[in-house]
C-alpha cells in the first residue's frame, strides 16, 4: 500500500503542537482527531487519564491481539540555539525539524498514517489491535502503567507489544559493511538520585576548610571515577555474535567467540560511548543546585544522579555502590523514583519474527539484530501483560541525528519516515 507523500504535513501539523505539559495536551488531541478522522470515527478509543486507549477490533476475537505503543508527551525544548524553532516542524530538502520528530511523535502519528491509510482501504486485521498513546513518559509517569492495568484488569493479553525503542542505524563495528536494524528486547533500569550535603550558611568571605558545595563536587568525582561491574547480558552477547558473523578481520574473529573472550571484546566495547553503556550501569550527574546569591555559601548543596541500571542489578544496588564509590557519609543519598530492569524478551517467535520480517522486506540489505534499550520506555509495562516486548521504530537514524534525541535539532529525514509509514503499515497487514 502507498503512502502519500503529503502524510509528511501531518507530522509537521502534530509537532507544532507543544505536549512538553500536560495542559498543552488537549490541544495535540484535538489535532491527532481533526487528521486521522477514520482512527477516531471507527476505531473504539478512550481516555485513561491523558493516555490514549484504542482497540481495532478483529475479524476474530478470540485471537492473541497485537499492542502498538507510543508516547505523546515530549522533553522541553529551550528554542535558544535551534538551527530552526524546536516547534516550527521546518521543513527542508532532507528533514524535518522539530521536537517530537524522533521521540515519539514519529513513531505516533507514523503508525495513525497507517491505520488511517488501512480503514480507507477498508482493511479488517484478523485479530485485535491495541493502540496505547501515552501522555507523561518522559517523566516517568503513570499513564501508559494505567492503561496497561486496565488491559489487565479487561484479560486482554497480546501475542506482543512494540513500542520505541531501536532504530535502522549505520555498522555499529568496524568489519559489518551493512546497516542494522536493533531490535531492543529488554530496557535498563532507572533511578533519579539526589545527593545533598547539608551545612550551616554565612557569608562567602569566610568559607569553612570543605564547603557543601566542595564536598558534593568531591562525591561527584568520585562516583565519575568509580568502575561499574561489567557484563554482557545474554541479548548483548547474540547481538555481537551475529554482527561477528558479518565482520571480517580479527575483530570478527573475536566476536565470533565473544563468549569465550569476553574480557577482550568488553576492553573493545568501552572505547565509545554507546557500546560502553551496554557494559554496565551508568551514572551521571545531570542536575546541581547550591546557594541561593553569589556572596553567601550554601547551605545546601544538591546534585541528581541519574542512574541506568544494568539488566544483572538493582535499584538498591545501584545505591549501594554509589555510598561506597562517594565514601563520605555526610553526603546524603535519596532515591526520587526508580525500578529496575526489564524482563528479557525473546529473540524468536510472535513478535520478534514478525518485526523482522518487516524490516526484511522494508530493507533486505539490512541486519536485524537484539539488543538492550539503554533508556527506558513505556514498553516495560507491557510485561505485565505479554512476555514478547519489542522496542523499535523503523526508521533510519544516523549517529548525528541520534544525538539531537533530548538535545536541540531533533529532526528526522522525511523519506525514512514515509518508508516508516509503510512499515506499519505492512507490519499491521501481514501480521494482524
Amino acid at each position: 500500500m502507498q503512502i502519500a507523500d503529503d502524510a509528511i504535513d501531518h507530522l509537521i501539523a502534530l509537532v507544532r503542537v507543544p505536549t512538553e505539559t500536560a495542559e498543552q495536551l488537549p490541544a495535540f488531541g484535538a489535532a491527532l482527531r481533526e487528521r486521522f478522522p477514520l482512527l477516531f470515527a471507527e476505531l473504539e478509543v478512550e481516555q485513561v487519564g491523558a493516555t490514549l486507549l484504542t482497540r481495532w477490533p478483529g475479524r476474530d476475537a478470540s485471537g492473541a491481539p497485537a499492542l502498538l505503543m507510543a508516547h505523546q508527551d515530549v522533553v522541553p525544548a529551550p528554542p535558544a540555539g535551534w538551527t530552526h524553532p524546536p516547534y516550527s516542524g521546518h521543513r527542508d530538502e532532507t528533514h524535518i525539524w522539530g521536537r517530537g520528530t524522533l521521540d515519539d511523535k514519529g513513531s505516533l502519528v507514523g503508525i495513525c498514517v497507517a491505520v488511517e491509510a488501512l480503514l480507507a482501504a477498508g482493511f479488517v486485521p484478523a485479530r485485535d489491535v491495541w493502540l496505547l498513546f501515552g501522555h507523561d513518559e518522559e517523566t516517568m509517569g503513570t499513564g501508559a502503567e494505567s492503561a496497561i492495568a486496565e488491559l489487565e484488569r479487561r484479560g486482554v493479553r497480546p501475542a506482543w507489544a512494540l513500542d520505541e525503542g531501536g532504530a535502522i542505524i549505520e555498522p555499529p563495528i568496524p568489519g559489518v559493511e551493512r546497516d542494522v536494524a536493533v531490535v531492543g528486547v529488554a530496557e535498563k533500569g532507572f533511578a533519579n538520585v539526589r545527593m545533598r550535603v547539608a551545612q550551616e550558611g554565612g557569608h562567602a568571605s569566610t568559607p569553612p576548610a570543605l564547603p557543601a558545595t566542595s564536598r558534593l563536587a568531591r562525591a561527584i568525582r568520585r562516583l565519575d571515577f568509580a568502575t561499574w561491574p561489567r557484563s554482557l547480558p545474554e541479548p548483548a552477547l547474540r547481538m555481537l555474535e551475529l554482527l561477528g558473523a558479518e565482520a571480517g578481520g580479527a575483530q570478527g574473529a573475536v566476536l565470533r567467540r565473544v563468549r569465550r573472550a569476553r574480557p577482550l571484546v568488553e576492553r573493545i566495547l568501552a572505547r565509545q560511548d554507546e557500546t560502553r553503556a551496554m557494559l554496565a550501569t551508568t551514572a551521571v550527574v545531570t542536575q546541581l543546585s547550591g546557594a541561593a546569591a553569589a556572596n553567601a555559601l550554601a547551605e545546601e548543596a544538591v546534585a541528581v544522579v541519574n542512574a541506568r541500571i544494568a539488566l544483572d542489578s538493582s535499584v538498591d544496588e545501584t545505591l549501594a555502590f554509589m555510598r561506597r564509590a562517594i565514601a563520605d557519609d555526610a553526603v546524603e543519598l535519596t532515591v526520587l523514583h526508580g525500578h529496575g530492569p526489564s524482563p528479557e524478551s525473546p529473540v524468536g517467535g510472535a513478535g520478534w519474527d514478525d518485526v523482522e520480517a518487516a524490516i526484511a522486506r522494508l530493507r533486505p540489505d539490512v541486519l536485524p539484530v537484539p539488543y538492550v534499550m539503554l533508556g527506558g520506555t513505556d514498553g516495560r509495562h507491557a510485561h505485565r501483560i505479554t512476555d514478547r516486548v519489542y522496542r523499535f521504530a523503523p526508521f533510519e537514524m544516523t549517529r548525528a541525528e541520534r544525538l539531537t534525541l533530548h538535545a536541540r535539532d531533533e529532526r528526522i529525514r522525511t523519506d525514512t519516515w514515509l518508508a516508516g509509514c509503510r512499515w506499519y503499515v505492512d507490519l499491521i497487514e501481514t501480521s494482524c
